[in-house]
């Protein structure tokens, strides 16, 4: 059975107290006796002489004696009070080097049980006070580790229950012969497959993309040129009040994944415009230093402010009505962010100052760069 530390670090420091106060005695005794045997040396012959032959005993008289014993009593009592204060001393020392440490492990019993919420008091000496910093950082990426796969599990559920309760409402209804099994019925149970395949691979795709196992094809392209063809792609898929443009620079060349570059801007156009019913959504290309900038800006309703630093997480959106019509599966722009890091850059959101959002991404500029080993650039 291991001893505690705290025994073991009062009986260590009880220890070097004991061996202190030993040798402590043992020379003030010794040096004492020099001291002792060179005041008898001097003193006059006479006197001197009454021992000489008989042993220093003998020239010791009963004040001597006396003198001598009081000094052995005052040295041993000494080391007793130095070594109950010793081990008092220990046993405090070892107590606050310990306290800490007990603190720190019935937490972890206790973050271990599932109460992620509990945190400790930070303490002690400074080594064991950044542990409990440390212990109290961990239990916070914890607990939001534990919201995020609630929150995760809640809305793949939320995600899932609209078009699944659809589609058994209507084939039970052609089933029981409430519904007329026509075209029109059979397109909404096409609508409804077609959205929870598209969910299913989203889903597989986020999760490759977490894990780190996204494949890229590195390739020298211009990245300007690359969002304009997107925007003129996604121009089947604005309304008629919607303009789309695309402004760049003459050439911003960067090394990467065409397609997984391309499916960032898709994504990011999408938002845009899924967000914008009138006005505009402009894709703007340059250069910032060692980076190539695109902006993706539109003068819809804009985000929340307190939504800002969230909507590159899954699932995440401001709109809480989460509805099919108005908000996608909420994972593309999780994604996206996964894609532009791997390919060492990041991604940024703000309000304009006119109105709308302004989202987009940066990406070192250059070519050439080799390829990191699959799964990660």
């Amino acid at each position: 059975m291991k001893r505690p530390l705290l025994v073991q670090a009062f009986f260590a420091m009880l220890l070097v107290a004991l061996v202190t106060v030993g040798l402590s005695g043992l020379i003030t005794r010794l040096l004492f006796d020099s001291a002792f045997a060179s005041y008898l040396e001097k003193l006059p012959q006479p006197m001197a002489g009454r021992g000489m032959g008989a042993g220093r005993q003998m020239m010791l008289g009963g004040a001597e004696q006396t003198f001598l014993g009081t000094v052995d009593r005052g040295i041993l009592i000494g080391a007793v009070v130095a070594v109950a204060l010793a081990a008092l001393a220990a046993f405090v020392v070892a107590w606050y080097l310990t306290r800490p440490i007990e603190r720190l492990t019935a937490a972890t019993r206790t973050l271990a049980s599932g109460d992620l919420s509990h945190r400790v008091d930070v303490g002690g000496p400074g080594e064991i006070a950044s542990l409990g910093e440390a212990f109290n950082e961990m239990a916070d990426s914890l607990s939001e580790s534990e919201g995020l796969r609630r929150r995760l599990v809640a809305d793949v559920a939320h995600e899932l229950r609209n078009p699944v309760a659809s589609l058994r409402a209507q084939v039970e209804g052609i089933s029981e012969g409430i519904l007329p099994a026509d075209q029109a019925r059979f397109a909404s149970l096409a609508d409804d497959t077609r959205y929870l395949s598209r969910l299913v691979e989203d889903l597989q795709e986020l999760s490759a993309a977490e894990a780190g196992q996204l494949r890229y094809e590195m390739q020298d392209l211009d990245l300007g040129a690359l969002a304009c063809a997107e925007v003129d792609r996604a121009r089947a898929l604005a309304g008629a009040g919607l303009d789309l443009r695309c402004e760049t620079e003459s050439r911003l060349d960067v090394q990467g994944d065409e397609g997984r570059i391309a499916q960032v801007m898709r994504n990011l156009l999408a938002n845009a415009i899924r967000h914008t019913e009138a006005g505009s959504v402009t894709v703007v290309c340059s250069a910032d230093g060692g980076r190539a900038r695109v902006e993706v800006r539109d003068t819809g309703e804009g985000v929340p402010e307190a939504d800002l630093p969230y909507i590159f997480e899954r699932f995440y959106r401001a709109d809480t009505a989460r509805a099919r019509d108005t908000g996608g599966s909420g994972i593309g722009l999780a994604v996206s962010r996964r894609i532009v890091e791997d390919h060492g850059g990041a991604v940024f959101a703000r309000n304009g100052q006119a109105g709308g959002a302004v989202i987009g991404f940066e990406l070192p500029l250059g070519t050439g760069r080799s390829a990191r080993p699959a799964g990660r650039i």
